[in-house]
Formats: structure tokens, sequence, C-alpha cells
């Protein structure tokens, strides 16, 4: 009985870790992508996957467009209510640190927010 045990949390363990790295790959191939090799990639995988022709390549090109503009715009309306909520966690974790914690935190929360407007600028 311990043996089977042992082997059913050892499968779901290994299932588990399975689709956590999975998850992972899966996000790492999309991130530092500009938003062109992204279009690029996608109709790409989508052309030879699919075996579209022009007419559908063409049709699907504004469908990827259309619904990229309204990501953008989406994520701009949302930015200011994401700023609040950063801000909000800065200063409660500020509260906790002392003074030197408090200016490496500073520093991290800088590099962070040029990160994030860098990947704006591509968007």
């Amino acid at each position: 009985m311990y043996i089977a045990l042992v082997f059913l949390a050892g499968a779901v363990f290994g299932f588990a870790a399975t689709r956590f790295y999975s998850l992972k790959i899966a996000q790492a191939t999309n991130r530092g992508l500009s938003p062109e090799e992204y279009r690029a990639r996608l109709l790409q995988e989508l052309t030879a996957d699919l075996n579209l022709n022009q007419d559908q390549r063409g049709k699907i090109e504004v469908i990827v467009d259309e619904i990229g503009e309204r990501f953008h715009s989406v994520r701009d309306a949302m930015e200011p209510e994401f700023a609040a909520i950063r801000s909000e966690r800065a200063e409660r974790v500020m509260a906790v640190l002392d003074e030197a914690q408090g200016g490496k935190y500073a520093q991290i929360l800088e590099e962070r927010r040029k990160k994030r407007e860098a990947r704006a600028h591509r968007h």
C-alpha cells in the first residue's frame, strides 16, 4: 500500500512539474518579441499549420490586426489602475523594510519601471 502511495505521489508530482515547466517554456517563447515579430510568427505558424491560401491569409491578417488594436486599447485603459495597484504595493512593502532595504527596493522598482516602459514603447 505504501509503495502504491509513493508511486502515486511521484506520478502527481511529475505531472505537476511537467505542466509547470511546459507553461514556463510557452511563456518564454513569446516574451521578448516585438508586436511585429509576434504577428509575423503567428501568421507564419497559422499559414504552415493550416495550409492557408493567400485569400485566407489576407483575411486572417486583417483579423489579427483588428484584435491587436483592441488589445492595445484595453491595455491602455487599464494602465492607470495597474499603476495605482503597483504604487500601493510599493508603499506597503516599503513600510516593512528598513532604510537600507528600502533604498535597494527603490532601485528594483526603478529597474522594473524602465523595463515596463521599454515594453510599452515596443507595443
